[in-house]
């Protein structure tokens, strides 16, 4: 199993050693590759607001350099996890950049056809609340990309510190994420057998109906021509990706 980790903060605490724990039940089941990118120090940069990448491509992004090796990982990986610790009731502002710099992916503009089988994680903890609206700023971005199936953990450790996280919360993780665990194995094992979400169906085709009117900007319309999304053809139905 490949799995790429994008942490949201370089600090290790509860966040990264819950996911951490969730990374070990996982070697349970399947012999695991890990990539791993902390943030900022492997995206140190704000998006600028410059539409390149959507009207130019990703490559013209003046932080392509950074962004092109996550998207690799992130596109290779049968599990992508996505881990921000709850600042001021949101993800990381490193997070944040990091999302708004991969909207290019989202299915209103240019979707990977490889995301459409894959399998997503967002894991986050705080020391009390706010862990409900950190997820789904995460989630979103995984729907977007067109993932199949994205799983979510959160946790309130009531501790600044994992280390000052009591031992009885440290078990209730504990067994919480040896049960997600096997979830996310078997539907890494099974990804081709699930079944694809109504949402991303359904948006997706909305998207093919509004590309086909696109006038306004020549790259995202010709990545839906080149892949045969205009005439019909969707990326989930087809067991063996189209290049």
């Amino acid at each position: 199993m490949k799995i790429t980790v994008i942490n949201g903060s370089m600090r290790r605490g509860s966040t990264w050693h819950t996911m951490d724990l969730i990374r070990q039940e996982l070697a349970k089941y399947d012999e695991t590759e890990v990539t791993e990118f902390f943030l900022p120090k492997d995206m140190p940069h704000f998006c600028n607001g410059c539409y390149s990448c959507f009207y130019n491509g990703e490559d013209t992004c003046p932080h392509a350099s950074y962004i092109k090796p996550i998207v690799e990982a992130i596109t290779e990986a049968d599990l992508i996890v996505l881990t921000s610790p709850v600042y001021g009731f949101d993800v990381s502002g490193q997070m944040k950049a990091l999302i708004d710099h991969l909207c290019f992916m989202w299915m209103s503009h240019r979707p990977n056809p490889k995301m459409f089988h894959k399998v997503g994680l967002t894991v986050t903890t705080t020391s009390g609340v706010g862990s409900s609206h950190t997820t789904k700023t995460m989630k979103n971005s995984l729907i977007y990309w067109g993932t199949k199936r994205v799983f979510s953990y959160k946790s309130s450790v009531a501790a600044m510190k994992w280390s000052d996280v009591s031992e009885k919360k440290r078990a209730k993780i504990k067994r919480d994420v040896e049960i997600l665990a096997s979830r996310i194995a078997k539907s890494v094992k099974n990804v081709k057998k699930l079944p694809n979400p109504l949402f991303r169906s359904f948006f997706f085709n909305f998207m093919a109906s509004m590309q086909k009117k696109n006038d306004w900007n020549k790259t995202d319309r010709n990545h839906w021509e080149t892949h045969g999304w205009l005439n019909g053809d969707r990326p989930f139905w087809n067991i063996f990706i189209s290049p």
